[in-house]
C-alpha cells in the first residue's frame, strides 16, 4: 500500500519537469535520459487507459525498460507504443507481464482512505491534463495560469494578458474529459502577466525548434483530452511541423475541430487530415 503515495511523488515531479518545453536540452543536442524517463512517466500519467502504478520504466543510453503488470497484452502493447513516441528513446525493452487480475483502480480495494487518495490522484490528473494543453496551446500563456481541481471541479487563477485569452483557457479546461466544472478567477493584465509573458515568449521560441516526435504525442494527447473528439479514432503523424491526421470521426464538425485542435499546438506548422465520416 505504501508505493502508491511514493509512486504519486514520483508522477508529480515527471509531471514538473517534462510538461515545459524549456526543459529540453540546447538545439540540436538529444534529450537527456532523465527527461525522457520523465515524459515517459508523465504520459503513463495522463493516459486514461494505463495504470501508472502497474509500469516502473527505466531509461539509460535511450534504452527504455518497462517493468511489471498490465490487464491485458492491448495495455502491454500500448506502453511500449507511447515509449516508442518519446524522444531521447531509441530502443523499447518491454517486460511487462499481462495478468487479467490485475486491480484497475485503487478504489477495488474498498478501503475509504484508499477511495478518497484515489480521488486526490484523479484530480491531480485532470489538473496535469488542463495544465499541459495550456502550456501546449500556441496562444494562452500557461505560465501564468495556475490550476487546481478537486472533485473534478477545476479553478483557474493567476494573470493573462487579455479577456479573450482567459474565456480561451476557461473553455480549454471546460472542453477535457471529466471535468465538470471552472471556476475561472484569472484577472487581465498586472506584472506577473508581463513576467509570465516574457517567459512565455521564450518557450514559444523554443517550441519552434521542437522535434517531430514531441509535436505528434502532444496533438494525439490533445485529442484524447478533448471531450468533443474520439481522439482513440485518429492516426496522428507529423513531418517537418506538418501533422496529419488519419482515421474516422463521427461528422464534418468533429472533423474540423480535430483539425482545429491540432492546429493550436506550438510548433505545428500547418494540418492535412483525411479523416473518414459515418460507421
Amino acid at each position: 500500500m505504501k508505493r502508491f503515495p511514493i509512486k504519486s511523488i514520483v508522477a508529480a515531479c515527471a509531471i514538473a519537469l517534462a510538461s515545459s518545453p524549456l526543459i529540453a536540452t540546447a538545439a540540436g543536442d538529444p534529450p537527456s535520459d532523465l527527461w525522457a524517463k520523465a515524459s515517459l512517466t508523465t504520459t503513463y500519467t495522463l493516459n486514461r487507459h494505463l495504470n501508472p502504478f502497474d509500469i516502473e520504466a527505466e531509461v539509460n543510453e535511450g534504452v527504455a525498460t518497462l517493468r511489471g503488470t498490465v490487464e491485458s497484452a492491448v495495455e502491454r502493447d500500448l506502453a511500449e507504443e507511447l515509449a516508442r513516441g518519446i524522444d531521447g528513446i531509441t530502443e523499447v525493452n518491454n517486460e511487462l507481464m499481462v495478468d487479467v487480475d490485475v486491480p484497475r483502480h485503487l478504489s477495488q480495494a474498498g478501503e475509504g482512505t484508499e477511495r478518497s487518495f484515489t480521488r486526490r490522484v484523479e484530480d491531480a490528473n485532470l489538473t496535469a491534463k488542463v495544465k499541459s494543453q495550456l502550456l501546449w496551446h500556441r496562444t494562452t500563456g500557461g505560465l501564468a495560469i495556475n490550476v487546481d481541481t478537486r472533485n473534478t471541479r477545476v479553478t483557474l487563477s493567476g494573470n493573462v494578458d487579455s479577456q479573450a485569452e482567459a474565456e480561451l483557457a476557461e473553455q480549454i479546461a471546460l472542453n477535457t474529459h471529466e471535468v465538470s466544472s471552472v471556476d475561472n478567477q484569472l484577472t487581465v493584465g498586472g506584472a506577473e502577466a508581463t513576467l509570465a509573458g516574457k517567459a512565455e515568449a521564450k518557450s514559444k521560441e523554443v517550441a519552434k525548434q521542437v522535434s517531430d516526435g514531441w509535436i505528434t504525442a502532444k496533438v494525439k494527447s490533445a485529442l484524447l483530452y478533448n471531450r468533443n473528439v474520439d481522439g482513440s479514432d485518429i492516426d496522428v503523424d507529423t513531418k517537418e511541423g506538418v501533422v496529419s491526421l488519419h482515421g474516422q470521426v463521427d461528422s464534418d464538425f468533429e472533423r474540423e475541430l480535430a483539425i482545429s485542435i491540432s492546429n493550436s499546438v506550438k510548433g505545428v506548422k500547418s494540418v492535412t487530415a483525411q479523416l473518414s465520416t459515418g460507421s
